[in-house]
């Protein structure tokens, strides 16, 4: 194997494009890989398991320690939410290690598992591990490492960013423009958006149980989605699939062309969506990343237009 010297690093996002559908699984089928890293034996029990209206991205089982372990995992940085969520799974699952799993962590987040661990005194374990992408030799496949940041009784100070990641600010920076354009087109503004990662922006309708979301996905990837979350998760996806009963009407009356991708995503977490997807990235010169912005307010408006009569009559005769 090449020396450490002469590794190419790799954007994860140009090996795991999303979250659910590359990387959780790929993760599941690899925790070995992780386990090693951590010096813990992991076996898979489950992915998406819920906890309460809440779904756990992976469950497994510490079979040396025979202990429950809750595991979360994201493509971007450290931040708030996923560390709710750990916390939320490793509790409402009653496992005894927690697990997060992230490219990048910042100080403050691997602070409060450091924290946990000293305050929790063994009883419950956390752990903080970046995974990177790398690539060993210029014509070889990418490959995983993991590397712990914080662990019961230690914490890679060194390894943490003090500061704001700065891909959130570039995020922001592309997503401000959008979103005052959005508050004088009929979007709720209280509260104006939501974000679950960096890179994606929420945008509450007046209809009551559905929002409207741009993302920016890898190094190539503009999306723009409807999200159906009504808290009951069997309306939600009853409501989803009257949708998709019409979805040659409806990806017609939107009229994208066939050079843009649609993804229907009947999920298991409580919430559905249907996207539309076209080249953009973070990284675009300016006048490319003006052509997304445009792209994304034009079908943010058409989705609207298309969906807010029809998700607010299913949603009314649904009994």
């Amino acid at each position: 194997m090449a020396e450490d010297s002469e590794y190419q690093i790799v954007p994860v996002r140009d090996v795991w494009k999303r979250e659910d559908y590359n990387f959780t699984p790929w993760l599941a089928d690899h925790l070995h890989l992780l386990g090693e890293s951590l010096g813990l034996s992991l076996e898979l029990v489950g992915t998406e398991q819920s906890v309460g209206p809440y779904w756990l991205d992976i469950l497994a089982r510490e079979t040396r320690a025979d202990v429950m372990v809750a595991i979360e995992n994201q493509l971007e940085w450290s931040d708030t939410h996923h560390l709710g969520q750990l916390l939320t799974y490793t509790a409402g699952r009653d496992t005894r290690i927690g697990i997060w799993v992230a490219p990048e962590f910042c100080y403050e987040h691997a602070q409060a598992l450091h924290w946990l661990n000293h305050w929790t005194k063994g009883d419950v374990s956390f752990y903080a591990v970046r995974v990177e992408a790398v690539r060993p030799t210029s014509d070889s496949d990418p490959e995983a490492r993991f590397h712990k940041v914080v662990w019961p009784g230690g914490w890679n100070e060194e390894a943490t960013l003090p500061s704001a990641p700065p891909k959130g600010v570039e995020y922001e920076a592309f997503f401000r423009p959008l979103i005052a354009e959005l508050m004088n087109a009929g979007f709720s503004d209280k509260p104006p958006y939501k974000r679950f990662t960096n890179s994606d922006r929420h945008f509450y309708s007046r209809i009551k149980d559905i929002s409207y979301g741009v993302s920016l996905e890898g190094t190539s990837d503009a999306w723009v989605t409807l999200r159906i979350e009504t808290g009951d998760t069997d309306l939600t996806r009853q409501a989803f699939d009257a949708l998709k009963d019409c979805r040659e009407e409806i990806e017609s009356a939107i009229d994208a062309g066939r050079e843009h991708a649609w993804l229907w995503n009947k999920t298991h977490r409580g919430w559905c969506s249907v996207s539309i997807g076209t080249e953009g990235s973070v990284h675009d010169p300016h006048e490319k990343q003006e052509t997304t912005r445009a792209w994304m307010l034009r079908y943010l408006l058409k989705f609207k237009e298309s969906f807010d009569p029809r998700v607010a009559k299913l949603l009314q005769e649904t009994p």
